[in-house]
């Protein structure tokens, strides 16, 4: 039993019981459907992140008559904006300037090890073909990447482009830019509660709470479910991951998983929920990452005995299973001046920020490095002069950050097929329900691929919303 199976058992949790649609809207004293507004658009997205804004644009583009986004909190973005912001893709002509052969076949081969084969090969199949498209579909609409991939934190390969605009911002603007010019109506604070159906297994729209009161929106054409993951929502993470569930998280607070339950109460079937991601990052209370991990190849993660304890290019869930493994020791991320002069602005200003609070630190040598952070010196001497450590940790001054592991990121949520439509238990799809991004369970399995995050969104959220606008007009 390998480091990844230990830690997808040790997180699994009972499975969560849902009540029926009926007894959810009575518990939480909700009008019926018929007593509520209504409001009728074509196409109707939830969700205002990557995933929500690339389904909105693309049904607007597809010749969708209305297309309605919404979203519960004050502003766009959701996780997206917090994100490290690379894109994974397969895009040859780019790739072998810089020396790198890449495939659709190696991409998908790596998505399918990283996630022990839990996710559905068909999905991956989509994702790993349609994600080249899929940047250069964002590069039309004013998105700017640097022209050399790279290998980034649990990456496992040289596909990950860097936007230029740090983190996720650049992909907001310029959706948000797109979906306004093609006419989408955006609306923020309101809140998702439930889905209302047709009563022979389709949807038909959404119960809404917005600040004027709730009301029905139904869709004509079809819903787009793109809410997010429930990384924020502690309830949630105890039932399925109880062994993380004090961990600090890194998700913004809006993402609390309400509509991957509203659609399990619809009849969509729940995938991998045990599966949750978690990354190295900052301690309770410090609501910014500190992190000297970006660029794995370039920094190792020693013991509190100052030796290499895992591999750093290795699966995200291999890494976090081997700190777990450390107990309360302490375990540390150790890189040189290049490497952080390689990072971004906003997680240099980090660090930066991590130095003066007292929550990273920085030394001349690695000898008072080590004593200021409590390494057998002698060990951590022995480490640097070993390959690989001695050609990544060659820079001075050194840095030092320790690693606390943070939810990152939840993979589990609706099951959907390679078109991305919903999936119901029984197997079969529901009809008009679409879904992207992190509220779905079907594409990263046990273990994400980093820079799978955003590519994941765009893709099926393309996908999600092209279809949406060419499903038959009904009327109500």
């Amino acid at each position: 039993m390998n480091r990844r199976t230990l830690l997808a058992a040790a997180l699994a949790a009972p499975s969560f019981v849902f009540d029926s649609a009926e007894a959810f809207a009575h518990e939480e004293g909700l009008p019926l459907e018929e007593d509520l507004p209504v409001e009728t658009v074509d196409v109707l997205v939830v969700g205002g992140g990557a995933g929500g804004l690339s389904a909105a644009v693309s049904a607007a583009r597809a010749g969708a008559g209305s297309v309605l986004l919404i979203e519960k909190a004050a502003k766009i973005g959701g996780d997206t904006l917090i994100s490290g912001g690379f894109f994974n893709a397969v895009l040859p002509e780019r790739q072998r300037p810089f020396g790198i052969e890449d495939g659709v076949d190696l991409f998908v081969s790596q998505v399918l090890a990283a996630g022990e084969e839990e996710n559905d090969p068909a999905v991956v199949r989509v994702l790993a073909e349609a994600s080249g498209p899929a940047l250069l579909w964002l590069e039309s609409l004013g998105m700017r990447f640097l022209p050399e991939p790279v290998e980034i934190f649990g990456s496992r390969f040289r596909r990950s482009f860097k936007p230029i605009m740090s983190r996720g911002l650049g992909y907001i603007r310029a959706l948000s830019a797109a979906a306004y010019s093609a006419g989408v109506a955006v609306r923020t604070r309101r809140a998702a509660l439930r889905f209302a159906g047709d009563g022979r297994g389709g949807v038909v729209g959404v119960v809404v709470e917005s600040p004027e009161g709730k009301r029905l929106v139904r869709a004509r054409r079809g819903v787009v479910l793109a809410s997010g993951g429930f990384g924020a929502n502690r309830g949630m993470i105890s039932r399925y991951a109880p062994r993380v569930a004090s961990f600090p998280i890194d998700s913004r607070p809006g993402s609390t998983g309400e509509m991957i339950v509203a659609a399990a109460e619809a009849g969509a079937m729940l995938v991998n929920m045990t599966s949750v991601e978690c990354v190295p990052g900052s301690r309770e209370g410090i609501p910014y990452p500190i992190r000297l991990d970006y660029i794995p190849s370039r920094m190792i993660m020693v013991d509190a005995a100052g030796r290499r304890f895992v591999e750093e290019n290795g699966p995200r869930a291999e890494i976090a299973a081997a700190i777990l493994a450390k107990g309360p020791n302490p375990c540390w991320a150790i890189a040189d001046a290049a490497t952080v002069a390689a990072f971004d602005a906003i997680s240099q200003k980090n660090i930066y920020r991590g130095l003066y609070a007292g929550e990273a630190f920085r030394e001349a040598t690695p000898e008072a490095l080590a004593r200021r952070i409590g390494l057998d010196r002698e060990a951590f001497t022995r480490t640097l002069a070993a390959d690989p450590a001695r050609s990544r940790i060659a820079s001075p001054p050194f840095w030092a950050a320790r690693m606390h592991l943070r939810v990152h990121s939840t993979l589990g949520g609706v099951r959907i097929d390679d078109a991305a439509r919903v999936v119901g238990s029984d197997g079969e799809v529901l009809e008009r329900l679409w879904a992207c991004g992190a509220c779905t369970g079907s594409v990263h399995g046990r273990s994400r691929i980093g820079g799978n995050g955003i590519n994941t969104a765009v893709v099926f959220g393309r996908i999600a919303g092209e279809a949406a606008a060419r499903a038959e007009r009904r009327l109500f």
